[in-house]
């Protein structure tokens, strides 16, 4: 079988691109034939795993984005794939994996959030449009079949786009329980070492790129409240608003318990120095380094609009809570007060979202729909 997967710009530590990393060998495995479609791609080609490089044009976002959808169509015409899934909104596909959520859906929420007149702001670029124009055309114009990576983004594609269910498939991602697993005594003790924490000071971990969008700041003003004065943080990211969040937590009085590194390449290190994993997000379909802290048996603190909310509240793996940082402050106390059992939960939760069930999900529907 040939499988193209579509994916714009390939960028380090973003979470689309850990799934294709993680999910991209083994289709190899299971005699696929895969080609990446994209501007950028920074993996390493192998005789079933292949880069068709798409160049980059335009002058605005708009236009890099309407340039990007005519060459897909244009590499799409030109190549017999078997199938083409993409995980950005063009029309040139057989599947679309909506790993960002419904755009729509992701506006709403950001609008609530900061104003109307901020709202109306962003309903004058350009490039909004263009983006939700085209998912209407997804859902209208196409036979594609749509590919949620949780409940939350299923019912929203059903009620934001009107996607009929025989066209939505619900496939969690999938996280690499050999690489992510809880620390040993050892294991803890050296990644604690090597950000200069002590054995008992608890440590709050954030892992994700979009310090706005996850919770970052908001993490940072719960952690500035008087309740948390003995509380680590490590925030590990790639984000433009790195510098703004260095003088947050500079202006909050935090630097000396919250270590904000950037992006890094592998974030197991953060997992096991760490107690907990917070994510307050306003809209995250299905985190993967969610995923990974809760195999690593560390309880969740997320928000009802994060895609793993509903499967933390049903198996007691952490606490579900707004993005107001007061509401982050107590769900950071009620873990930190006992969290042995939410980390149990956790660890029993894990093998729900398992790499290898994953990837027999994925085969499946590629066999299915070819």
């Amino acid at each position: 079988m040939k499988l193209a997967i579509v994916r714009r710009r390939y960028a380090e530590f973003g979470g689309a691109e850990r799934f294709i990393d993680t999910t991209m060998q083994s289709l190899a495995a299971a005699e696929i034939d895969l080609s990446i479609i994209s501007e950028s791609w920074s993996g390493a080609e192998s005789g079933k795993i292949k880069h068709i490089a798409v160049p980059r044009r335009g002058l605005t976002r708009w236009g890099r984005l309407a340039n990007f959808q005519r060459e897909v169509a244009t590499v799409v015409t030109a190549n017999k794939f078997d199938l083409v899934q993409t995980h950005e909104r063009l029309l040139t596909a057989d599947i679309f994996r909506a790993g960002d959520g419904v755009h729509a859906a992701w506006l709403a929420r950001l609008a609530a959030e900061t104003g109307p007149a901020r709202a109306m702001l962003r309903r004058l670029q350009p490039i909004h449009g263009l983006v939700v124009e085209t998912e209407r055309k997804m859902a209208r114009e196409s036979g594609m079949t749509f590919v949620a990576n949780s409940d939350l983004v299923a019912r929203e594609i059903a009620d934001w786009l009107g996607v009929p269910g025989r066209r939505i498939r619900v496939l969690e991602n999938g996280v690499d329980t050999a690489k992510f697993h809880p620390p040993s005594a050892l294991e803890r003790n050296q990644a604690r070492a090597r950000f200069g924490l002590d054995a008992d000071s608890p440590v709050v971990a954030f892992v994700g790129s979009g310090f706005q969008r996850k919770g970052a700041f908001e993490l940072l003003e719960a952690l500035a409240l008087p309740p948390f004065r003995h509380v680590h943080a490590l925030i590990a990211g790639r984000d433009r608003q790195l510098k703004m969040l260095r003088r947050c937590a500079e202006g909050l009085r935090l630097t000396s318990r919250v270590q904000i590194m950037g992006g890094i390449a592998d974030p197991l290190p953060v997992y096991h120095a760490a107690d907990l994993f917070a994510l307050p997000s306003l809209y995250d379909p299905m985190p993967n380094a969610a995923l990974e802290a809760l195999a690593c048996g560390l309880p969740l603190l997320v928000t009802p609009d994060t895609g793993i909310a509903e499967a933390v509240r049903g198996g007691g793996a952490g606490l579900v809570v707004s993005r107001n940082p007061d509401d982050i402050a107590g769900g950071l106390m009620t873990i930190l007060a006992n969290p042995a059992a939410m980390a149990k939960a956790a660890l029993a939760l894990a093998p729900r979202f398992d790499l290898s069930f994953a990837t027999a999900r994925w085969l499946a529907l590629y066999r299915e729909l070819a």
